[in-house]
């Protein structure tokens, strides 16, 4: 079975709440291998395209808000590419100039292990025993009280295509390391650990 990488950053929110190896442990701990690591400090350029200037972004993204607005009962009259705009704008604000951990991490099924462990976007709504839930007592209705994105502690890739456009924005291909796990044996071979006078 062929293993994939995922992207994830380890936010400032997190950085500052002294989460670095508590975050890191956990996606050890699960069994993905951490290839590539390093502190960033992001800014307007190189941020802005993994939060690309582009209308199917803001669709995207602003379909999301307005329907998450509305589940809340907050009316917004602006349609969805408008909200998409105020919603990067917060965003790179938020993020231009701060520190980050940019991690690349990989294993079998790597970006759906990711997401589960990390959590959906909504703090608030994440399952407990995730990044999100377990870490912080943000939510959207937070954000929107203090006008910022959601601080969601970890960023992570959504897709692979998305995981390997990050990847590529973030590291040099010399950056990713290539070298033997052993807990891999355990987890991807067979014939390992028997006793020998079984």
């Amino acid at each position: 079975m062929n293993t994939e990488q995922t992207y994830i950053s380890i936010k400032n929110e997190a950085i500052q709440k002294g989460l670095i190896g508590e975050i890191i442990h956990r996606l050890e701990r699960v069994g993905l291998k951490l290839v590539a690591v390093k502190m960033i400090v992001p800014n307007e350029t190189v941020l802005g395209k993994q939060y690309p200037d582009a209308e199917w972004w803001y669709k995207q993204v602003g379909e999301k808000t307005k329907a998450s607005r509305q589940k809340r009962g907050i009316e917004d009259k602006r349609d969805s590419i408008e909200i998409g705009k105020w919603v990067r704008g917060m965003i790179l604000e938020d993020l231009v100039g701060k520190p980050q951990v940019a991690m690349v991490w990989e294993g079998a099924h790597a970006i759906e292990i990711a997401k589960k462990l990390i959590g959906i976007t909504n703090p608030l709504d994440s399952d407990v025993g995730t990044i999100r839930a377990d870490f912080t007592i943000e939510s959207y209705d937070v954000a929107d009280y203090y006008q910022h994105p959601v601080r969601t502690l970890v960023h992570r890739s959504g897709s692979v295509d998305e995981a390997k456009e990050e990847i590529a924005l973030w590291f040099k291909s010399e950056e990713v390391k290539k070298y033997p796990l052993v807990l891999e044996e355990v987890l991807y071979r067979n014939g390992w650990g028997k006793v020998s006078n079984f």
